[in-house]
């Protein structure tokens, strides 16, 4: 519940956000992205892409234009129960995470008397060659690669080629294309790989001192100091899943109690337009950096797919605005009956935090800046927030074993 809440308040406001201002977080976003951007965001009385519904036709309203009383009835909302497992990091953990971590980076060093060995990492140049024509073809030729034996990163045969090849050695490797490779040119073909190992190198067994210096981590120079390191980060990690599955629990429970008598079709649209909007936006994104152009229901899609969601896109689309708009109906009725409200001084200070922090900025003042926006988005925001904030609060937290 609270993630999709959350992914929804975040996707939006971003769409409004970053339109205007890039997160210092990705300073190498490039000019031609926030261009499109921008001009992705601006275009809200066009038809966009990915749906065959015109979104500047759709009538719409706020929740403050909406009459929550007659659309839902709130149930039991404070005090209500949230199961969470007592997590203690133990010291099994913490190794665990270590060897996660080494795994993935560990201490490389130099092997100078022996062959290359499964495992080894190579340091190699090389030249690929049509075993017909000799001709190289391209894409084949690389200087100071780095390979490590066994990963398959190669095609057949190139990487066991390697294996008993002492450094400073150079061999040919007569290898052949898999028919379904993905450039055509080379799919089938034999070729003539010629390799020079220029160096070995191998991990080593086990983490030590010299590898925590390394990564130059602040305060941390030693194996122990580095695992007390982990220590804190595996128990910031569980306090912030016991903190999300607390609001998780809350929100479903809050949901479950609420009667909802009807969705009005202009709320329903709002968001439903926003959504695209914001889709739309990140699918230009994603034009400006990959090349490639998909549309927002090919975009939805794609992300779907690589979260493992099954489903077609309008569908789940569909789906999350249904449960938006009805999570941001019972937050703004909590809020109504419990008097809390967002101030302009609230949304004043979440905007002037944005825009002083951002990278960079098309607008040459924050007044300008927040006269592009619209006001309601965040006031919603940071609604719900504060609503979620007050649920979790009041919530009977029970710890279990």
């Amino acid at each position: 519940m609270k993630k999709n809440l959350t992914l929804f308040v975040a996707f939006v406001s971003a769409a409004a956000l970053l339109t205007a201002c890039g997160d210092k977080a990705n300073d190498n976003s490039s000019e031609e992205a926030s261009a499109v951007a921008t001009e992705a965001a601006d275009a809200e009385s066009a038809t966009q892409t990915g749906t065959d519904v015109d979104l500047s036709t759709l009538e719409t309203q706020t929740l403050l234009d909406t009459d929550l009383e007659t659309c839902l009835t709130l149930g039991e909302y404070k005090g209500v129960t949230a199961e969470v497992t007592t997590v203690e990091i133990t010291d099994e953990d913490v190794e665990s995470k270590l060897a996660s971590v080494y795994a993935q980076d560990p201490m490389m060093v130099d092997v100078t008397d022996r062959a290359v060995e499964s495992g080894d990492t190579v340091n190699i140049d090389y030249v690929g060659k049509y075993a017909d024509t000799q001709e190289a073809f391209q894409g084949g030729t690389a200087q100071g690669a780095s390979l490590t034996i066994g990963s398959h990163s190669y095609i057949d045969g190139f990487e066991d080629g390697l294996i008993g090849v002492n450094i400073g050695d150079t061999v040919d490797l007569n290898l052949t294309f898999p028919e379904n490779y993905g450039a055509a040119e080379l799919a089938g073909k034999d070729v003539v790989f010629t390799v020079t190992v220029n160096g070995i190198q191998t991990a080593e067994a086990e983490p030590s001192d010299e590898w925590v210096a390394s990564k130059n981590l602040e305060g941390v120079t030693d194996l122990e100091g580095f695992k007390n390191h982990l220590k804190e980060q595996l128990t910031q990690d569980a306090q912030s899943t016991r903190e999300d599955t607390i609001q998780n629990t809350v929100l479903e429970t809050v949901m479950n109690n609420t009667t909802f008598n009807e969705i009005p079709e202009k709320l329903y649209n709002r968001y439903y337009k926003q959504q695209y909007e914001a889709i739309n936006y990140y699918t230009q994104l994603y034009a400006a950096s990959t090349g490639t152009q998909l549309t927002a229901d090919e975009f939805v899609t794609m992300t779907m797919q690589n979260n493992g969601i099954a489903g077609e896109a309008q569908d789940y689309i569909k789906n999350m605005v249904d449960q938006t708009t009805k999570q941001f109906m019972m937050l703004q009725a909590i809020a109504d009956k419990e008097g809390i409200e967002v101030t302009d001084e609230d949304i004043d200070e979440y905007l002037h935090n944005a825009y002083d922090n951002a990278a960079t900025t098309a607008y040459s003042t924050f007044e300008e800046y927040k006269a592009s926006l619209e006001m309601e988005i965040y006031r919603e925001g940071l609604m719900s927030q504060k609503v979620v904030d007050f649920l979790t609060e009041n919530a009977n937290v029970v710890e279990t074993n």
